[in-house]
């Protein structure tokens, strides 16, 4: 019995993982990061908002038309659930915090009597925080990945404040994204669409 609860659990994770390699989070990170820089040139805080809202559409719409006809509504046990909750809260905070930090990082006010220099040990500290967080989807999510794409948003984050440049969040969008796009044409072709009785792809 403890043998088959143990191969349940081993193909749920597999099962997980494999809905994971579809690239879509790459992808909606690598536009997070992009739509801080397209917004610090408009210098528009809203604009940023907006395209963070944009990028979440184009997530979800990814993995209702991309990944769910390919891998089904997998069903997940309760451990898993409670994980993905964890996770997705995590997930929340931290395009919470990119807000914040983006406009702390443009703007330099002063939050709670505390205005936050440009200096080497504030940038670090802050980024310590992104790669904390993003550990923790990593561990929760089971998706090792996160923590390189942690590594990009603490990357740009700190080079956009010490170089005083948010050129950094372009080229660490572009690769994020670039690397995503790569991992969603693998899974597609790897995934073909289930074929109707007749030969026909499902529409």
């Amino acid at each position: 019995m403890a043998s088959r609860q143990l191969d349940l659990k081993q193909l749920e994770r597999k099962a997980w993982q494999s809905f994971h390699q579809d690239g879509l989070t790459d992808v909606f990170l690598g536009l997070v990061l992009l739509s801080g820089w397209v917004s610090s040139l408009a210098g528009s805080d809203l604009l940023h908002l907006v395209l963070m809202f944009a990028t979440l559409v184009v997530f979800a719409l990814g993995k209702r038309f991309v990944t769910v006809p390919r891998m089904g509504l997998v069903e997940f046990g309760a451990d898993r659930k409670a994980k993905n909750r964890k996770a997705a809260a995590l997930l929340f905070f931290v395009v919470l915090l990119g807000v914040a930090l983006y406009i702390v990082a443009v703007t330099n006010i002063e939050v709670l009597g505390w205005r936050p220099d440009r200096g080497s040990l504030t940038t670090l500290g802050l980024s310590l925080v992104i790669l904390v967080i993003f550990g923790g989807i990593a561990y929760w999510m089971d998706f090792p990945r996160m923590m390189l794409l942690g590594l990009a948003f603490a990357a740009a984050f700190a080079g956009s404040r010490l170089l005083d440049s948010h050129i950094t969040f372009l080229i660490a969008g572009a690769l994020v994204l670039g690397w995503g796009l790569a991992l969603l044409v693998s899974f597609v072709r790897q995934y073909p669409l289930p074929r109707r009785a007749g030969g026909h792809e499902r529409e």
